[in-house]
């Protein structure tokens, strides 16, 4: 009778690990994304959409932007292309002026130097005001655009340790046939 029971509790055990897998949150899949226009690619979860903007610099003046964005489980995921294209300007003080924006009015957890291949860049960590999350961001200027890339992690998510920011941020990519096998070419707009 004891093997009976034991049989019993097993089976009951892989019913109640199925069923907790199907109450988990559906993870949405990572893609690989390319701009030809600009130079990169990076990957994201989910489809990622693209809208036009504007960017303030301090040193330039207005200039148009693309922004692709994604939002997954109360993460948002952005990049941001600025074009600088055609200008006489300085990658450092364009990288600077852009970190100096980000920081402004944050609690600051990281600040460094940082590489993806020869392109010189910073990548940093703040908590946003007024409890409104955590941003990462990592900053490159590349073929005369200013390449923001930045993750969000909201208070509805609250995982402010998860990889995912990191994996997002690090996941840049300078050159062609850099990109993920099968990455989705996106456009500026303009």
């Amino acid at each position: 009778m004891g093997l009976r029971f034991m049989r019993s509790g097993i089976f009951g055990g892989l019913i109640g690990a199925w069923l907790a897998l199907l109450a988990l949150p559906a993870q949405a899949a990572w893609n690989g994304y390319l701009n030809t226009e600009a130079g990169f690619s990076f990957s994201a979860p989910g489809a990622v959409k693209s809208e036009k903007s504007s960017y303030k610099s301090a040193t330039e003046g207005e200039r148009t932007a693309t922004i692709f964005r994604s939002v997954e489980d109360n993460v948002e995921y952005k990049v941001t292309v600025v074009n600088f294209f055609g200008r006489k300007v300085e990658a450092p003080a364009i990288i600077k002026d852009a970190s100096t924006q980000f920081l402004a009015g944050k609690k600051v957890l990281a600040d460094s130097e940082a590489r993806v291949e020869s392109s010189y860049g910073r990548k940093m960590t703040v908590d946003l005001p007024n409890a409104g999350g955590r941003a990462m961001v990592g900053i490159y200027f590349n073929q005369g655009y200013l390449i923001e890339l930045q993750v969000t992690v909201l208070p509805a998510n609250g995982d402010y340790g998860s990889p995912d920011m990191g994996r997002f941020v690090d996941s840049i990519a300078f050159g062609a046939g850099r990109e993920q096998e099968g990455a989705t070419n996106l456009k500026l707009v303009r």
